[in-house]
C-alpha cells in the first residue's frame, strides 16, 4: 500500500489507514508524502515486512517460496536451477496458492503435479471442532511410504510425456515374495548392508505408481511422510469399495420394489420391467439389474485435510472414504479444486520434518458455527 498525500494532514490520515491496514494483516511498503509542487518527497518507512519480502517467483518452472527477502527469493531461483541439474528431490520449497480473484480465469495449474501416498484404513472416528461441531473423519495411516522407482516419460509411454514414480507401503518378508520381486527392489532402491541375495533390502507391501512432471521428481529411497499433506488443503482418495456379492435391484439401486399390500404374490422386492414390446424387441445395454455389488475402485474428490499427526503418521481426511479397515488407499492432491495453502514441494524438508513433529489442526471457520447459524439475528 503507497498513500500519497499534499501536505502533512494527508499523511496522517495515511499513517491511520495504514495501521487499520496492519490490524487486517496488511503488508505496507511506506508511506509517501509529497509538495503541492511536487519538488521534493518524504518517505516515511513502518516497522512491517516489504512487499518484496514476501513476494516468491509464481507458476514458473520452479513455483515456490523459499522464505522471506527478495535476495533469498533470487538465491531460491538459482538453487531451483541448480536442482534441476543435481538431479530429483534436490532442493524443498513450498508451492504458494494462486491468487483467488485471477485462478478462476487460468485454470489449475499444470506446470507441476505432486507425488501422492499410500495409506491404510484404520477405521473411522470424530472430533469437536471449536464451534462445537462433530467432525466425521476417516484415520489414514501412512505405512513407511518410500519411493522405488523413477520412470521417465518414454519408458512408460505417456502421451502428456508425465514421470512415473512408484510408492511403497509396508513390508514383507523374504520368505513370502519371489526373488524376482527382491531383485526389482534391489535394483531401485539404494544398496543396502552386504550379505546374502535380496538382504538389506525392504520389499514393500503394496506398490502404486503416480504420474508426476519432471519438476516434482523424488529420488529412490525418499520417504513420504503424513507432513506431505497440509492440513486445509483438498485431496482425491482413490480405493476399492467393499464387496457386498450378489444383490437385488433394490439394495443394489435403490429401487422401489413392488406393492407391499394385497394382490402381490411373490414379487415385492422385483424390479419390475426390463423393457418395451415387440419394437424394440430387446433390453438396452445398461439397464440396472440384479448384479454383483462393489468390489470397484472408486475416487472420493475434494476431501479436506482436518488433522495431520507426523508423529504417528496419521493424516485425517473429513468425510468417508472407499474400502473397509484394511484396505489400501491413495491419497494425491485434488484435481477439481484450487488449494488455499502452502503445500510443499516436491516433499516435506527431512529436516525440517526432524524439527517440527507437531500435531496441526484445520481452523473451524465462523461459516459453521451453530450459535451464529441459528441464535444470531
Amino acid at each position: 500500500v503507497l498513500v500519497r498525500g499534499p501536505s502533512s494532514g494527508a499523511l496522517r490520515q495515511g499513517l491511520e489507514k495504514l495501521q487499520r491496514c496492519q490490524e487486517l494483516k496488511g503488508t505496507v511498503l511506506g508511506v509517501a508524502s509529497a509538495s503541492s509542487a511536487g519538488s521534493s518527497l518524504s518517505v516515511a518507512r513502518i516497522g512491517l515486512p516489504s512487499l518484496a519480502d514476501k513476494v516468491a517467483p509464481r507458476h514458473s518452472w520452479f513455483p515456490y517460496s523459499a522464505g522471506p527477502g527478495a535476495a533469498q527469493a533470487a538465491a531460491a531461483a538459482e538453487a531451483g536451477s541448480a536442482a534441476e541439474s543435481a538431479g530429483p528431490g534436490a532442493f524443498f520449497g513450498f508451492l504458494e496458492p494462486m491468487d483467488r480473484k485471477t485462478r478462476r480465469p487460468r485454470g489449475f495449474p499444470k506446470s507441476h503435479r505432486r507425488v501422492g501416498a499410500v495409506a491404510m484404513k484404520c477405521g473411522m472416528t470424530r472430533e469437536w471442532d471449536t464451534n462445537g461441531v462433530a467432525i466425521p473423519l476417516t484415520v489414514l495411516w501412512l505405512d513407511e511410504n518410500r519411493v522405488v522407482q523413477v520412470k521417465s516419460g518414454e519408458e512408460r509411454q505417456d502421451k502428456e510425456n508425465l514421470f512415473g514414480i512408484q510408492v511403497g507401503a509396508g513390508a514383507r518378508r523374504h520368505k513370502r515374495v519371489n526373488k524376482s520381486l527382491i531383485g526389482h527392489f534391489r535394483k531401485h532402491l539404494p544398496k543396502g548392508k552386504a550379505g546374502k541375495a535380496g538382504e538389506g533390502v525392504v520389499v514393500s507391501r503394496k506398490v502404486v505408481e503416480f504420474e508426476v512432471t519432471e519438476n516434482c521428481l523424488l529420488a529412490p529411497g525418499t520417504a513420504i511422510n503424513a507432513d506431505h499433506f497440509v492440513v486445509g488443503q483438498f485431496v482425491d482418495v482413490q480405493g476399492t469399495t467393499k464387496g457386498k456379492g450378489f444383490a437385488g435391484g433394490m439394495k443394489r439401486h435403490g429401487m422401489k420394489g413392488g406393492p407391499a399390500s394385497h394382490g402381490t404374490t411373490k414379487a415385492h422386492r422385483t424390479i419390475g420391467s426390463t423393457g418395451q414390446c415387440q419394437d424394440p424387441g430387446k433390453v438396452f445395454k445398461g439397464k440396472k439389474m440384479p448384479g454383483r455389488m462393489g468390489g470397484k475402485t472408486r475416487t472420493q474428490q475434494r476431501l479436506l485435510v482436518y488433522k495431520v499427526d507426523p508423529v504417528h503418521n496419521l493424516v485425517y481426511i473429513k468425510g468417508q472414504v472407499p474400502g473397509g479397515k484394511g484396505a489400501y488407499v491413495r491419497i494425491t492432491d485434488s484435481k477439481i479444486t484450487f488449494q488455499d495453502v502452502a503445500l510443499p514441494f516436491p516433499t516435506r524438508d527431512p529436516e525440517e520434518a526432524q524439527t517440527g513433529n507437531q500435531v496441526s489442526i484445520a481452523y473451524a471457520g465462523t461459516k459453521n458455527d451453530p450459535f451464529t447459524r441459528y441464535w444470531q439475528f
